[in-house]
């Protein structure tokens, strides 16, 4: 699928098959993420794979609007180190969308839940396991988006989406 496609076809995907997502897929997916733009070249990004049925359980509890992460085959945990640039939400969310399009390319469906300034931070930092700061790491993560991830059960017919006139606008 040429990258003009695959954004036009790209959809969020919320009903996933019991399938697992092929662990050479999930490296691609995480390699196309680190592929992604940053500021000042900084990629302050660390990714977390949760895969564990028990704890893909415990974030759909915890996450608003996030309950069909449960169902998925995996959810990635996308984090931004703050000690390490001022533009994190934004490399992070360029390094989603980079794992959302290549998942779509590559046959899976998944779906961005947002994490940024969100209660349940600490709650998703801790089913995970993720600590800042111990005798290895001397990191600030900041939670910036989940991504529930796996073989799509639904029709991936597009949404409908706001027209080119509604949206865009030459000045």
């Amino acid at each position: 699928m040429d990258a003009i496609e695959c954004l036009k076809t790209r959809r969020s995907v919320r009903r996933f098959k019991d399938e697992k997502v092929k662990s050479e897929d999930l490296r691609t997916l995480l390699e196309c993420a680190l592929l992604a733009p940053s500021g000042s070249n900084k990629q302050p990004w660390e990714f977390f794979i949760v895969q564990d049925k028990e704890k893909l359980e415990r974030l759909s509890e915890v996450c608003t609007y996030g309950k069909f992460i449960k169902d998925g085959s995996c959810c990635i945990i996308v984090t931004g180190d703050d000690s390490k640039s001022t533009h994190v939400v934004e490399d992070c969310s360029a390094a989603t969308e980079n794992i959302l399009l290549a998942a779509h390319d590559l046959g899976y469906g998944g779906c961005w839940v947002a994490g940024w300034n969100r209660n349940y931070e600490t709650d998703v930092m801790s089913v995970a396991g993720i600590k800042n700061k111990n005798k290895n790491r001397n990191k600030d993560l900041k939670l910036v988006s989940l991504i529930a991830l796996g073989v799509p059960e639904e029709d991936l017919t597009r949404m409908k989406k706001r027209s080119f006139e509604d949206a865009v606008h030459f000045v």
